[in-house]
């Protein structure tokens, strides 16, 4: 049966990968709202509707180039575009559950130290109005669970980038160094005395720990700058909650 399938995916009609790609993102957008989430249910069910629409789109391609079927690869091509934008539209707008679980505010502080929560951003970038009056790092959660993006604002800055350095708080263990040092640099500069505020394009991941487990970590704001002659500078710090990816 499943290789009658496979042979019905490369050699029949034109709309069949297609409407089983379609009838499998509903499966597994369903499939979501009844399991409980967790990182592995959700990247797992939230990838496979796409890598099928995915191989329905490559088909199509491979069509355009067999003798008399221009016309089916095309449509092929054009459906799977569609369906991809109803799948993903289903999952980015209408969730089936939210990846976040709460924060119970159990996080481990020793040092009765002070915490902020990242802040919220919508699938579309819109973020929440926070009254900057000075030097700051404002982070948000992106995505899902771990990611994060972030915008700084500062003056008077010469050219360079800055970039981020995370550690556990209760630790100092340095979380994810390589990786959140080259996702997270930013270039900056602004010579006047007025907060100048600068965003990270891309977003970048807190490999330790996961989702759900949260707890506190100290972020700190590194300047390095266009000379490589001058060194590099610590900012400014903050303290987070943040979780695992």
């Amino acid at each position: 049966m499943i290789k009658a399938i496979i042979f019905k995916m490369f050699n029949g009609r034109w709309y069949f990968t297609s409407f089983i790609s379609l009838v499998f993102g509903l499966f597994c957008w369903v499939v979501l709202l009844i399991l409980p989430i967790s990182s592995f249910t959700w990247i797992f069910f939230s990838a496979l509707p796409f890598i099928l629409i995915a191989i329905s789109f490559i088909l199509g391609i491979l069509r355009l180039f067999k003798k008399g079927e221009l016309k089916n690869g095309l449509l092929q091509c054009f459906s799977s575009f569609v369906i991809f934008t109803i799948i993903g539209g289903s999952f980015a707008y209408c969730p089936p559950k939210s990846p976040y679980k709460p924060y119970k505010g159990d996080i481990k502080n020793p040092k009765n130290a002070k915490f902020s929560m990242p802040l919220k951003m919508t699938v579309n970038e819109e973020k929440q109005l926070v009254e900057v009056i000075k030097p700051n790092i404002l982070l948000y959660d992106y995505l899902q669970p771990g990611s994060y993006k972030y915008e700084v604002f500062l003056n008077k800055i010469g050219k360079g980038k800055v970039y981020l350095k995370v550690y556990d708080f209760n630790t100092n263990r340095i979380l994810s160094e390589k990786e959140i040092k080259k996702e997270s640099q930013i270039e900056v500069f602004n010579s006047t005395d007025e907060l100048k505020e600068f965003n990270l394009k891309g977003s970048f991941n807190v490999e330790e720990g996961d989702w759900g487990d949260y707890y506190g970590s100290r972020i700190e704001v590194w300047f390095q700058p266009e000379d490589k002659n001058q060194p590099e500078k610590k900012l400014m710090m903050k303290n987070y909650v943040i979780q695992g990816w």
